[in-house]
């Protein structure tokens, strides 16, 4: 894990439907987002915003549970991805960090952008979904494994005895 200065004004944006999908697609579970805030470490986290369009569900235990960390959720009529970019372009200046939770290579421009800006860009995403592009292009990419799943029970089959 990388060192960080513990000054940094941090902005966390949350591509849901891109990691979810992808946690549940190669582990079989749920993303733990208490696992990945506790992996900012001590930095500051002005903004965290969680991006899904209306069209998907969100439960009323996850709106509870996000609304408790104090983050936002946005539901655009459809992609998300427009929406995101434009609270990150406008955040910027105000921002030292901007940690992209995703890994989609729309995202592509807005890290130049970002950099170009002072930002510090961070991608944290499970490999197996993220654009090599991507990966090069932040100055840190973070990859998400098994240990940020949580795997839901119910699901989980158990061997005879």
């Amino acid at each position: 894990m990388a060192k960080y200065l513990a000054s940094q004004k941090v902005g966390i944006f949350v591509d849901a439907e891109n990691i979810e999908l992808s946690g549940y697609n190669i582990y079989g579970g749920r993303t733990d987002y208490n696992k990945i805030l506790k992996a900012i470490g001590e930095r500051e986290i002005t903004r965290i915003i969680y991006y899904k369009p209306q069209y998907k569900e969100i439960s009323d235990d996850f709106k509870k549970f996000w609304n408790g960390l104090g983050g936002e959720i946005k539901q655009p009529l459809k992609n998300a991805d427009s929406l995101l970019i434009m609270d990150a372009v406008t955040l910027a200046d105000k921002l030292d960090v901007v940690v992209m939770v995703g890994g989609d290579k729309d995202y592509l421009p807005l890290l130049w952008y970002l950099k170009s800006r002072g930002c510090k860009t961070e991608l944290w995403g499970y490999p197996e979904t993220v654009s090599e592009i991507m990966k090069e292009t932040a100055d840190l990419f973070l990859a998400l494994d098994e240990s940020y799943i949580i795997k839901d029970k119910s699901k989980v089959r158990s061997l005879p005895r």
